[in-house]
């Protein structure tokens, strides 16, 4: 029963014991990944867009008996853009004919609109519910160049009436 064994002896062999592991392919592949995969890499930007609510906001009581001061208010909504200060529309602009909404216009009016503002680095953009997030982002990009330092963001009622 003795020759039925798969090894000849329980010791490896002498040259094994002797055998020397090479790493240098395994290093040298890395050498060449390494770099390739970091060209190879997308390096993203972040974009930060700072909006706040509009500084009326949250005062105490004990100063609600003073109006508050009207601010430029872009009143986007989901046929026309509008330039307005307190309920007085300054500026009404309808959509283009392809459907798209005239920033350039509003950029016009802004800075017709920005001298002669109380608050001339403050506007307040107001969105109705269905307005894409992307129109109001051009808005607000829209407002910065034209003058505004600090933008404003708040929601627009559809009915201010009834509050809906």
């Amino acid at each position: 029963m003795r020759g039925l064994s798969l090894f000849k002896s329980s010791r490896p062999p002498s040259d094994m014991a002797k055998a020397d592991v090479d790493v240098t392919p395994v290093m040298n592949v890395f050498v060449i990944l390494i770099p390739f995969l970091v060209s190879m890499a997308v390096f993203t930007q972040v974009s930060i867009i700072e909006f706040s609510v509009p500084s009326d906001v949250g005062q105490s009581s004990g100063q609600s008996s003073d109006k508050p001061r009207l601010r430029l208010t872009v009143l986007l909504t989901e046929s026309f853009l509008a330039v307005t200060e307190g309920e007085r529309m300054l500026d009404s602009l309808p959509l283009l004919d392809n459907g798209q909404y005239p920033f350039d216009s509003l950029k016009q009016a802004l800075s017709l609109r920005r001298p002669q503002s109380d608050f001339s680095d403050e506007v307040i953009v107001a969105v109705r519910d269905r307005v894409a997030f992307r129109h109001v982002v051009r808005a607000m990009d829209v407002s910065r160049e034209s003058g505004f330092t600090k933008i404003g963001i708040s929601g627009a009622a559809d009915d201010p009436a009834q509050g809906r």
